[in-house]
């Protein structure tokens, strides 16, 4: 994975474009994808996997316990509807931390807020972030990094609310969201794999309560057709909905569907995980792309608009000033000669017979 994570995420924020002289556009070769330094990052690999086999032996920081995929492929449209769900707490996520770091720069928020943020000196912001965050994990203790034991939790195929995963979803995402923003060390590919256990998870319970209850309170026809269907279909574990969302969520924040999908398959060493999992992630990015690029252009629509009321309203004051100096006042009107006083300043002008 380690070969895929350097080709799609290091590789491409390694692109860079650079204008000539002339004026056009000349796109530099991709560093990453060059024959020399594909050489050298995969031999980086192999050598640092040996280095790790030998030191730390073969034991997985992620224990994947066990579970079934009887019908992987009668799944897949669930696992595409997962991905999708992926791609929006990706956007989300994103997002949410650029929110965050408006505000710890001063940029968003009340008036007092902006000025004591701005004043307040760089290294004091990431104190405040890792307060807030502690105090947070007071009422969620899950939530702070402690290895991954609620994550293999998850994996082990304990059993958890639904309720309980979709809180500590929202909650671990405004807190990664609130320590990237205020500086704080930290990082986001352990959060993302967070994230995206917790959001499998409670998407196996709804798919599970769902299912459930369509057979459970459907008519006699219903009933038998669901009971026929429920045959050929059969809901996998928890445990690989939260795999499968863990990567999803991975490759939607970082863009990187084929690292996702074989990280989680070196943890699995299972080959039926592998089909439900590319797909999730492949749909997964595309949702987080399409999400974020119809942001930023109803962004930029908003942005227009107000530039055109701005220039409404400035062409209105124009038209005002214009008015108001053409116009006469009360008090000149008053002071105005009238037909009546002319012709009473004629008579008086005029000298009478002698």
């Amino acid at each position: 994975a380690g070969v895929f994570f350097a080709l799609e995420i290091v590789g491409g924020a390694l692109k860079s474009a650079s204008n000539s002289d002339d004026g056009v556009m000349v796109v530099a070769p991709d560093p990453a994808t060059s024959s020399d330094s594909i050489s050298a990052i995969l031999l980086a690999s192999v050598l640092s996997a040996l280095t790790s086999r030998g030191i730390l032996g073969d034991h997985l920081i992620l224990e994947v316990g066990k579970y079934t995929l009887n019908t992987p492929l009668t799944e897949l449209p669930l696992y595409l509807l997962l991905g999708a769900a992926s791609g929006l707490v990706a956007f989300l996520f994103s997002q949410a931390a650029k929110l965050s770091k408006s505000v710890f720069d001063g940029d968003l928020g009340p008036t007092k807020l902006q000025t004591y943020m701005r004043d307040l000196r760089p290294e004091a912001k990431p104190v405040i972030g890792g307060l807030l965050c502690g105090l947070i994990g007071l009422a969620f203790p899950q939530i702070l990094f402690f290895g991954y034991d609620t994550l293999n939790g998850l994996l082990a195929n304990t059993s958890q609310s639904t309720p309980l995963l979709l809180s500590l979803l929202f909650v671990k995402l405004g807190t990664t969201a609130l320590s990237a923003g205020s500086g704080l060390v930290g990082g986001t590919f352990a959060p993302s794999l967070f994230l995206g256990a917790m959001l499998g998870a409670s998407f196996h319970n709804v798919m599970s309560w769902l299912l459930h209850t369509a057979v459970g309170h459907g008519t006699s026809a219903t009933t038998t057709l669901m009971l026929g269907a429920a045959g050929s279909f059969q809901l996998a574990d928890m445990p690989a909905y939260a795999m499968v969302g863990a990567a999803s969520v991975l490759a939607a924040l970082f863009r990187a569907p084929l690292t996702a999908s074989l990280l989680l398959f070196e943890l699995t060493r299972d080959y039926d995980v592998i089909l439900p999992l590319m797909a999730s992630a492949g749909v997964g990015s595309l949702v987080s792309d399409l999400v974020e690029e119809a942001s930023v252009s109803a962004a930029e629509s908003e942005e227009e608009a107000a530039q055109r009321i701005e220039e409404l309203a400035r062409k209105r004051r124009r038209r005002r000033k214009r008015r108001d100096a053409d116009s006469v006042s009360w008090g000149d009107l008053a002071d105005a000669p009238t037909v009546e006083k002319v012709k009473d300043d004629d008579a008086l002008a005029t000298p009478g017979p002698r």
